[in-house]
């Protein structure tokens, strides 16, 4: 959704995309997609987790997503902190930030995400323990955040590599990954060249086989200069 779809088109006009930590993946040539919704018992929970701390939480289908959580029938929106974080969230993505609850989507709901304070990040992991995938991450971009995303269980962006690698016909060996956040570690696990960017969490750079610049210094022309050369 937004330029992040742009930036695919530009990278591969004709190719498949992960999106949602592995939640959707989108071919920008055909526009199929494939998804792997949540169960609804993970929405509902998210929902209740949300309502109960005033914790924001976004809803993402494969292409588009609403911010909120429900109190009986209605979506309330207080402007906390949190909530605040949220919006800044939107901004930083580069789309217009959209109240509304998961019946607003169209298609399946591929994965939720907490956007709270840093010092929230280990209550709202506990809250969804046992349920679904967790991943958590943060972003220089956005200091004092924390986004914890929730896709259904096994699927993250490690899976998703691995399955268009097999669709595609590519060896793992041969994949590169860039990152820089714990929700990353999946994907760098299974990929013969790792790359972590400088600003990366310490888990991060521990398994990055190559280490290039921060995101702020440009790092990813880095990584992808250094593809060429593999």
């Amino acid at each position: 959704m937004g330029p992040t779809f742009r930036y695919a088109e530009m990278l591969n006009p004709n190719g498949w995309h992960i999106f949602h930590s592995g939640g959707a993946l989108l071919h920008t040539g055909s526009d199929e997609v494939v998804e792997h919704a949540l169960p609804q018992g993970i929405v509902d929970l998210a929902l209740e987790v949300s309502q109960e701390n005033n914790w924001a939480l976004e809803f993402y289908s494969a292409r588009d997503y609403r911010s909120g959580h429900l109190a009986g029938s209605a979506a309330i929106l207080d402007h906390t902190g949190e909530y605040e974080l949220a919006v800044a969230h939107s901004e930083m993505l580069g789309v217009e930030h959209v109240p509304g609850t998961p019946s607003d989507l169209s298609g399946g709901i591929v994965r939720v995400q907490f956007v709270v304070g840093e010092s929230s990040s280990n209550k709202v992991q506990e809250a969804m323990s046992g349920f679904g995938k967790l991943t958590a991450a943060t972003s220089p971009a956005l200091p004092g955040a924390a986004f914890i995303s929730v896709t259904d269980e096994g699927v993250d962006k490690g899976s998703a590599i691995s399955y268009l690698a097999l669709k595609l016909g590519f060896d793992l060996s041969d994949v590169m990954m860039v990152g820089d956040g714990l929700n990353d570690l999946d994907a760098l696990n299974v990929v013969g060249h790792p790359v972590a960017m400088g600003n990366a969490h310490t888990e991060v750079l521990s398994v990055g086989k190559y280490i290039v610049s921060s995101v702020e210094e440009d790092g990813l022309c880095e990584a992808i200069e250094l593809s060429w050369d593999l």
